[in-house]
């Protein structure tokens, strides 16, 4: 790159880092990282044009900077986004830059839980009245590996993270499913994650929210009701979103060709002591396990397994809802500790390995109850990911050879 010419920085050299490198790959850019190049994706070790175009912070010339792509999990309070601002500097999301770039109409999601199944079933919902349709963001690869594409509508996953950067996403229509207590360890307080939230209705045609959640702001342009059934509530926010677009389902259409996403109460193996498994891995959070004690109350007696990394939050509500509807609760992980001291004298066990919580629960529970592994925690203290946690519990339990031996 020439000297004295401007160029876009990139925060973090992660998978959105990769996406925005490629998709800036004919402009001038810069990444930087806090870590080493040999702690980096191999994809990124391997790639001399990526390489070579690595920064240090004291490297950086301010005037020379033309705006930022800042990927989600770049951390916000760092030095140099400081420095960004002072210099007043843009600092954008990859969704920005996204929407920016491509003409297509956008549909945003967002909440604390459900909002993966929703934008899964807007894509399928959408196509099956013949318009194109794609599901991208938080939900899997970034939104700059689709910005040539173009579609009738994209359906983009939104976190707290990507809203956190983004000043305001413009989009067609923009949903919010519910908030509860996420990700404190980043937002700090609750108070600033419902704002945070509430940011994605900041340029949108058509704002819908959850009628009978007190943290959604008032005032959009429609809402769904709330039901105990996490999946009927979901697919209330689906059909209001559709009836918002001129594409009709009656609910029953809908009913009839939901899906359930893989390690969400996912129901996968009955014992030969009739007790029913549930693999709920991808409740990383407080309210996605209350939701699934919720689901499962007053039908069997139920057994938690629960734990892992709890980003800050409080788990007394959590524990409530335990002490009510659970028979037992095993916990292991980073945070068990403090899931444990909210739960007072209630029948709870401490593990020291995710396969001894197994073992326990097992030892503990009774005939024709349900065993649900909903940690309402991330994975990533003993996990790469809610997937690979899901997968070895169903492992763990199918697996003849180390069901016997648990």
């Amino acid at each position: 790159m020439p000297l004295n010419e401007k160029y876009v920085l990139i925060l973090g050299a992660g998978k959105t880092g990769l996406s925005s490198a490629i998709f800036l790959k004919k402009n001038n850019f810069k990444i930087f990282d806090t870590r080493k190049i040999k702690d980096l994706l191999p994809e990124i070790k391997k790639n001399d044009f990526i390489l070579k175009n690595l920064i240090l912070e004291k490297e950086i010339d301010f005037k020379l900077v033309d705006y930022a792509i800042c990927s989600p999990g770049f951390d916000l309070t760092h030095s140099l986004v400081k420095k960004l601002l002072k210099n007043k500097i843009t600092i954008k999301s990859d969704i920005e830059v996204f929407i920016e770039n491509n003409d297509s109409k956008i549909i945003l999601v967002s909440g604390t839980n459900g909002k993966t199944t929703v934008s899964l079933l807007l894509e399928k919902f959408i196509s099956q009245k013949g318009l194109t349709s794609k599901a991208i963001g938080n939900l899997g690869n970034p939104v700059l590996e689709y910005v040539n594409e173009r579609k009738d509508y994209f359906v983009i996953e939104v976190s707290s993270f990507h809203l956190d950067i983004s000043k305001s996403l413009k989009s067609e229509l923009s949903l919010l499913l519910n908030i509860s207590e996420d990700h404190l360890d980043r937002h700090k307080t609750f108070d600033n994650y419902v704002r945070i939230k509430n940011s994605i209705f900041k340029n949108c045609k058509i704002s819908i929210g959850n009628k009978d959640d007190q943290n959604i702001k008032r005032g959009l342009s429609d809402y769904f009701e709330s039901n105990p059934d996490i999946d009927t509530q979901n697919l209330k926010a689906v059909k209001k979103t559709l009836d918002n677009l001129g594409l009709h389902y009656s609910f029953k259409e809908l009913e009839e060709n939901k899906f359930k996403p893989m390690h969400r109460m996912e129901e996968f193996y009955k014992d030969e002591l009739n007790r029913i498994y549930f693999n709920d891995s991808k409740a990383t959070n407080c309210g996605a396990t209350i939701a699934a004690i919720n689901s499962l109350k007053g039908k069997t007696k139920i057994y938690l397994i629960c734990g892992g990394q709890g980003k800050g939050a409080d788990f007394s509500e959590l524990a409530e809802k335990i002490k009510k509807y659970c028979s037992a609760v095993v916990i292991f992980g980073e945070d068990k500790e403090k899931i444990e001291k909210k739960l007072d004298n209630f029948n709870k066990y401490l593990a020291n390995s995710f396969e001894e919580a197994i073992s326990t629960c097992l030892k503990i529970s009774e005939p024709c109850s349900s065993i649900l592994f909903s940690p309402a925690c991330a994975s990533f203290d003993m996990f790469k990911n809610f997937e690979e946690r899901g997968e070895r519990f169903k492992k763990i339990i199918i697996d003849e050879r180390n069901f016997n031996s648990i």
